[in-house]
C-alpha cells in the first residue's frame, strides 16, 4: 500500500476460489505496485483466513502487489503478507507495529477526524476514510469534505476513500487529497474485473 492507487477489498460473501478467481482477474487490469489487496473474512477460522491469505499472496507476489489480511496479524506474519488492516476492535497500531516491524504496512478504518489524528500519532502507514459516499450498512456519508480535513490533519499519512466509490466520483476523492481509493462493489460486482480495476485506475489519473 505504500505505492498503491487502488485497493481492493475482498467480499467477505464470496466463496474462497472466487475471491481467488476474482483477485487473479483484477490485478491483471492494473500496471505493476498500482493495486493491494486487502483480504476480509470477518468470522472466518483462522486456518482458513490462512490458506486463502497464501493463494492471494502467490497472485498478488506475480503483479506486484500488495497483500494486507484485515485483524489478524498470526496470519498476516504466516504468510509473509505486507501487513495489516485494524477496525476500531483490533489490536493497538503501536503493537501491531512492534510485532510486524517498522517497514510493514498497518493501515486503519477511520470513521471521524479523531480517528485520522490517531492514526498519523500512533505511527500508521494509510488510513481508509469512510463512508465517503452513499454505501449500505455504512452509515451516512461524509463527503469529500472529510479527505480534505484528513489532508489536513496528517500531511504524511497515506489516505484512501472508502465507502461507494466508483469510476465516476474516484477523480473528486483524488482532487480532495485521497492517494487513492479503496472499493468491493465497483471491482467485484463487476463483469469484468480487470476492466474495472483499469477505469477506476484511469479516473483517478485524470
Amino acid at each position: 500500500m505504500n505505492r498503491a492507487r487502488l485497493v481492493l477489498v475482498t467480499d467477505a460473501a464470496m466463496a474462497a476460489d472466487e475471491v481467488v478467481a476474482r483477485v487473479a482477474d483484477a490485478l491483471a487490469g492494473g500496471p505493476v505496485g498500482a493495486v493491494a489487496v486487502q483480504l476480509r473474512r470477518p468470522g472466518s477460522a483462522g486456518r482458513e483466513v490462512a490458506a486463502l491469505a497464501e493463494r492471494l499472496a502467490a497472485s498478488c507476489a506475480a503483479r506486484g502487489a500488495s497483500l494486507v489480511v484485515n485483524d489478524r496479524l498470526d496470519v498476516a506474519v504466516a504468510v509473509g503478507a505486507a501487513g495489516v488492516h485494524l477496525g476500531g476492535r483490533s489490536v493497538a497500531i503501536g503493537d501491531a507495529r512492534a510485532l510486524l516491524g517498522e517497514g510493514a504496512v498497518v493501515s486503519v478504518a477511520a470513521h471521524s477526524d479523531a480517528d485520522v489524528e490517531a492514526a498519523a500519532r500512533m505511527g500508521a502507514t494509510a488510513a481508509l476514510v469512510s463512508p465517503v459516499y452513499a454505501s449500505p450498512g455504512k452509515g451516512e456519508a461524509r463527503g469529500v469534505e472529510a479527505l480534505r480535513r484528513a489532508r489536513s490533519l496528517a500531511s504524511g499519512l497515506r489516505l484512501f476513500a472508502l465507502g461507494g466509490v466508483e469510476v465516476a466520483n474516484a477523480g473528486a476523492c483524488r482532487r480532495a487529497g485521497a492517494d487513492g481509493v479503496a472499493v468491493i462493489r465497483a471491482v467485484f460486482g463487476a463483469r469484468d474485473c480487470g476492466a474495472a480495476v483499469a477505469a477506476l485506475l484511469a479516473a483517478l489519473e485524470a
